[in-house]
């Protein structure tokens, strides 16, 4: 059986494109956001220098929890929200023609053991790029000693 956890948010950037208007295309909630030019916060609320280059707009997908791979391998959740998110095509292919990116920002753990292992498949590669949506991949080794 698979041995790690992971997260998941769809995280999209945009040189000019509000945050409200990708939640109102999306339909859905950001767990965060601000537009190109709001002034700088840190998620505590403290106001920082400048302002902000560009809009960021993210949505937690795992609902601030880590999954764990034996209750849904990472493949198989990607899979799901991309048959979610394909609806939203034409939007995708709208935010990376005008200087957008769009990712999935996965934050990867192990239990238990350093080996972690996903296979992705060309079927489930495909159908995330053809979404225009990158991986990012940021993985954590168990601190613990196994």
């Amino acid at each position: 059986m698979p041995q790690y956890e992971f997260c998941v948010a769809l995280k999209i950037s945009h040189p000019n494109i509000k945050a409200q208007v990708i939640t109102n295309r999306l339909d859905l909630e950001p767990t965060s956001s601000h537009d190109v030019g709001d002034i700088r916060v840190t998620p505590k609320g403290r106001v920082l220098e400048g302002v902000y280059g560009d809009t960021y707009w993210s949505l937690d997908l795992c609902d601030n929890r880590r999954i764990d791979a034996e209750d849904i391998q990472f493949e198989e959740f990607i899979e799901q929200q991309n048959k979610k998110l394909a609806v939203n095509r034409e939007f995708f292919d709208e935010i990376r023609k005008s200087g957008g990116v769009i990712e999935y920002f996965v934050g990867w753990f192990s239990s238990g053991s350093i080996n972690m292992n996903i296979f992705l498949e060309p079927k489930l590669m495909k159908s995330t790029a053809d979404l225009n949506i990158s991986i990012v991949l940021c993985a954590s080794p168990d601190s613990e000693e196994t």
